[in-house]
């Protein structure tokens, strides 16, 4: 456990130490909440975000296309559960 000060902006610094252990680098999101009568601060997962084309698009919409009377089955075995 360390202790470190609370700056005017509410800021705080994370110990070299503990933030090699995570691998916290400058910019690393992090999150922080509320945890009994402390605080709890850890990595964010973060996902990747992808853009598709129109072009893209419209190919994943072909290649989803159910067969005739495939969606009514689907729809028939949903309901039997």
């Amino acid at each position: 456990m360390d202790t470190v000060i609370l700056g005017e902006r509410g800021q705080i610094t994370i110990p070299k130490k503990m933030r090699d252990r995570l691998g916290l680098r400058p910019k690393t999101p992090v999150v922080i909440e509320l945890a009994g009568n402390g605080i709890l601060v850890r990595p964010a997962v973060t996902v990747p975000l992808r853009e598709f084309d129109d072009d893209f698009v419209r190919k994943l919409e072909k290649e989803d296309r159910l067969e005739k009377g495939e969606a009514r089955n689907i729809l028939n075995r949903w309901k039997k559960r």
